[in-house]
């Protein structure tokens, strides 16, 4: 989305015979500043600045306009016209407030979508060094709406791993008491009470603790002879008892490092999936969502560009300010100026809100992800880099 620099907008001025050409391409070059500006605002209060000025600016071109509409009508006034004439000049007067707040919400439209193709297009330039972000019809998958809350699910569960995986850590440190105390009572026991014997309360106490049945287990080691046993697992049943939530396990609690090995292996092999679903598709997402907003800029250049609505609003003025007796001629303004105009107020600038909600929506979209993707590679710094 760029400026046109061309002459127009001079020429409609002329043929059209409006003396504020030289106001309109001031209007349109301080239009096109702050459409400029607005591409390098990051934060919500400056862009808001920015289109309150977009709002003033448009509003005061609108009243030197209407100054020259009603110069021109107290030129004219009492010249003879056709009914044709009145009857265009009528229209066009009727629509020229409504052609107003239309081109304001254009102009806002095109600030905040150019602004998002540039700033997206930028970032995506830190994840995309192997795609072509215009076109990915070429990646050998297919990517749509879908794809994104399947990237969605993968990335919560990627975080449950996380969260897992850290929890894992936190346990691991608990277990390194745990681990020296349970071999001392596996080498002990069966040589005060025999192997058999002492193997099995090992095995009882072990169990006990397993199930949090604190009391049982303290019941249990207070039978133990030597008071270095008793002891052992009375700090034993306090350190289960005083982490039993950290410690949880599918079956109870965990109490050997060991436990741990199986279940890392299987977050792994879940991360080591997912990260494999993200690396393929998170990038094509973002790309595709990125092209859903070229796809509002292609909709927002069919309603018409800048220029074009400026020249159409002064030729609104022309006929509202100066009505004739040529009935022929009519039939040529009406047919040239009236009929474009009534299919934009009718159809064109109706779609306007659409365009918004879905550039709206993209954005966010695209926010969310970047955001994301940069969790995931701060995550993951084997994998691509910023």
């Amino acid at each position: 989305m760029q400026t046109l620099d061309s002459e127009q907008l001079e020429y409609a001025f002329a043929v059209h015979g409006i003396s504020r050409e030289g106001h309109a391409r001031t209007f349109y070059g301080d239009l096109w500043n702050l459409i400029q500006a607005a591409e390098k605002i990051r934060d919500p209060l400056s862009l808001s600045k920015c289109q309150t000025e977009v709002r003033h600016l448009c509003n005061a071109y609108f009243s030197i306009m209407r100054e020259w509409q009603q110069e021109e009508e107290e030129k004219h006034e009492g010249e003879p016209a056709c009914t044709a004439s009145k009857e265009n000049a009528r229209e066009a007067k009727s629509i020229l407030l409504g052609f107003e707040k239309n081109f304001i919400r254009y102009a806002l439209c095109y600030l905040e979508l150019n602004r998002a193709l540039i700033q997206v297009r930028g970032t995506l330039a830190v994840f995309t060094k192997d795609y072509n972000i215009n076109d990915i019809s070429k990646q050998a998958m297919q990517i749509n709406h879908g794809t994104g809350a399947l990237l969605q699910r993968a990335l919560r569960e990627r975080k449950s791993i996380m969260e897992k995986r850290l929890r894992l850590e936190r346990v691991k440190m608990l277990l390194q008491h745990f681990d020296p105390l349970m071999e001392f009572l596996g080498d002990a026991l069966p040589r005060l009470l025999g192997q058999e014997e002492g193997d099995r309360q090992v095995t009882i106490f072990k169990a006990y603790l397993r199930k949090c049945e604190f009391d049982k287990a303290k019941r249990t080691a207070s039978f133990w002879g030597p008071a270095a046993l008793r002891e052992t697992g009375f700090t034993l049943i306090k350190l289960a008892s005083e982490n039993q939530t950290e410690l949880a396990a599918q079956d109870g609690i965990m109490l050997h490092s060991g436990e741990l090995s199986l279940i890392n292996s299987f977050l792994k092999g879940d991360e080591s999936r997912i990260n494999q679903f993200l690396e393929k598709y998170n990038v094509p997402y973002m790309v595709f969502q990125y092209q859903n907003l070229l796809h509002q800029g292609y909709l927002l250049g069919r309603v018409g560009s800048i220029e074009a609505l400026i020249i159409q609003h002064a030729k609104l003025l022309s006929i509202a300010a100066r009505p004739h007796n040529d009935p022929p001629y009519a039939k040529i303004q009406e047919d040239a100026v009236l009929v474009p105009v009534r299919v934009l107020m009718q159809e064109k600038f109706k779609s306007l809100p659409e365009i918004f909600d879905g550039m709206e929506t993209t954005i966010a979209i695209l926010e969310k992800l970047f955001v994301q993707t940069r969790e995931y590679l701060a995550q993951t710094p084997s994998q691509i880099q910023n």
